[in-house]
């Protein structure tokens, strides 16, 4: 045994001798309840400049346990010119709707709504992305995913009375909308058949790759046939290939869509069957109203319900019930996910904790999307109480909320765990029943990591699209510099920080700091002559990275 093995054990061992402990068993519930960016969605269509979103709209939608909406615009109107004013304040006001209300969209955008009705040529479709690249680039937090749309009968790739249904202007439709719309969003095709052609590739999304953000990973698939019949109406044109290949790369991507009418297929044992094989994320509460019913009648549609996209159960959890400043608590939380689909967007998970006056947070170095379907996952971590904490009992929270700057403080878009006495809607959090008492005569074992809690302030942690420099801030000076340039960086809370050099195309340069600070300003030289890789004129940029948000600023390289 190693001299590093036996420290490690040893220390271990004194941490579990010193840290008094509380375990908590969770009981599942079978509530249907909405969770963020999945389940049953409310079709509501958009024409022209015509159709914005009502607050009341959104408000019956969330009536129906819902959280989401299919966002159809159709645009015949522009299909020789450029979109108007008019249409581009309309999408704008949605999207702002959308974020008041708690509600996200799937968006699809069409010009044609039936076969034989004109669609737009390739120049002009690509010319409404350009106009509409800023409005996705502001709210795309709102926008759950789009679906490519734009060519043939209703945006649905068949039918296009310019041509473009073929391989060629499907894949330039196809890119042109992921290269405008943030790489945090993905796009959805009709066919799995349309992705393996687009690609050249037939096999599916590998773990390794899954959330590149490359091209292939971010495309995800909607079928707007389900269960119509053995091939979803031509959905497939290899059944048994296609279907096999889906069921893997649904892992990594989002999959729904609609039924189209009864047939053999839609009985409620292959509904279930295969909205779990191929990890079905959402489906149309509209139609088609015959197979809903059937579901109702026949008595799948609580699980299909509770069980469309993901659906995290809290099993038990082990917490540390008291220690001291500048110590250490452990939690490990045992979780399920027993919906048919995982998350497909990016997800925080934070550990709270709560006294009557304050709040403190960690976020944790964990993606969630990683918690699949039928799969059981461990959050175990070690975390560091800063020596200013205030002595007091603190309730233990876990928080899954949206990352995005606009949405993380609204409890409509936090996850809520499908457990009975856990969900607390005024702030989104998943109380984990247990307290934990920090004062500075109890014991506390010795803390070496980098997760330290935080404070929570809303009057200044407001995660705007400008981000606060109360937190966190940083710049360098001389500006433009020759060589040599100093990095000042400032801190409030304390944790490890980081701060990275990247070059104009995103490339990372060097890393000048990676360790813990307590809070303050400080100071750091940045020399590109003792740099390992030879760095030419040009503009770079400087990150700042703590444990809950990142500052960045540009420098001028002038030699």
């Amino acid at each position: 045994m190693t001299i590093r093995l036996k420290t490690l054990i040893w220390t271990l061992l004194i941490n579990a001798a010193l840290l008094s402990q509380t375990v908590v068993n969770y009981t599942a519930s079978d509530e249907n309840f909405a969770n963020p960016e999945r389940g049953f969605y409310t079709p509501l269509e958009g024409w022209n400049e015509y159709g914005s979103l009502t607050a009341s709209q959104l408000t019956s939608v969330k009536n129906e346990k819902q959280s989401l909406i299919l966002r159809q615009y159709y645009i015949p109107k522009w299909i020789a010119s450029d979109l108007s004013s008019a249409f581009l304040t309309m999408f704008e006001n949605d999207m702002k709707v959308l974020r008041v209300n708690g509600i996200k969209c799937v968006l699809r955008i069409a010009y044609s709504n039936n076969i034989g009705v004109a669609d737009a040529p390739l120049n002009i479709v690509q010319r409404h992305l350009d106009q509409l690249a800023p409005y996705f680039a502001k709210y795309y937090d709102v926008i759950a995913f789009m679906q490519a749309g734009f060519i043939g009968a209703w945006g649905e790739w068949h039918s296009s009375t310019n041509g473009l249904d073929n391989t060629a202007n499907r894949k330039a439709v196809l890119e042109k909308i992921l290269s405008v719309l943030p790489k945090e969003r993905m796009v959805q095709i009709r066919t799995p058949n349309y992705k393996c052609a687009i690609f050249n590739n037939f096999s599916p999304i590998q773990p390794a790759n899954a959330f590149d953000q490359s091209n292939y990973s971010r495309t995800g698939h909607h079928n707007d046939c389900f269960l119509a019949d053995n091939s979803d109406m031509g959905t497939y044109s290899d059944t048994t290939f296609e279907r096999g290949y889906l069921s893997k790369d649904a892992l990594y991507v989002p999959v729904g869509g609609e039924t189209c009418g009864v047939s053999d297929f839609s009985g409620c044992p292959n509904t279930v069957y295969q909205m779990n094989r191929l990890h079905w994320t959402y489906i149309n509460s509209d139609y088609h109203a015959s197979v809903l019913n059937g579901w109702t009648s026949n008595g799948c549609m609580p699980e299909i319900q509770k069980r469309l996209g993901y659906r995290f159960e809290l099993m038990n959890g082990t917490y540390t019930d008291s220690s001291k400043q500048g110590s250490v608590i452990s939690v490990a939380i045992k979780l399920r996910n027993v919906g048919f689909a995982s998350l497909y967007n990016t997800r925080d998970v934070e550990v709270i904790l709560r006294s009557t006056s304050d709040t403190f947070f960690v976020k944790l170095p964990l993606d969630p999307r990683m918690w699949k379907s039928g799969d059981t996952s461990d959050v175990v971590f070690d975390l560091g109480l800063p020596l200013t904490m205030p002595s007091g009992d603190y309730t233990l929270c876990l928080n899954l909320p949206d990352p995005s700057a606009n949405l993380h403080y609204t409890s409509a878009f936090s996850i809520r765990c499908a457990n009975t006495g856990v969900w607390e809607a005024a702030t989104g959090y998943n109380l984990l029943n247990a307290k934990v008492n920090i004062n500075q005569n109890n014991k506390g074992a010795v803390y070496s990591g980098n997760l330290y809690f935080s404070k929570l302030d809303r009057t200044t942690d407001i995660r705007s699209d400008n981000a606060s420099t109360y937190e966190m801030s940083i710049s360098n000076y001389p500006n433009p510099f020759n060589n040599s340039t100093e990095i000042i960086y400032s801190v409030k809370n304390p944790g490890n920080i980081k701060i990275k050099i990247y070059n104009s195309v995103g490339q990372e340069v060097e890393t000048l700091v990676n360790e813990f600070r307590e809070p303050g300003t400080y100071k750091v030289n940045f020399n590109t002559a003792s740099s390992c890789i030879q760095l030419a004129s040009g503009i770079y940029y400087y990150v700042l990275n703590s444990t809950n948000r990142a500052v960045s600023g540009k420098m001028v390289l002038m030699k």
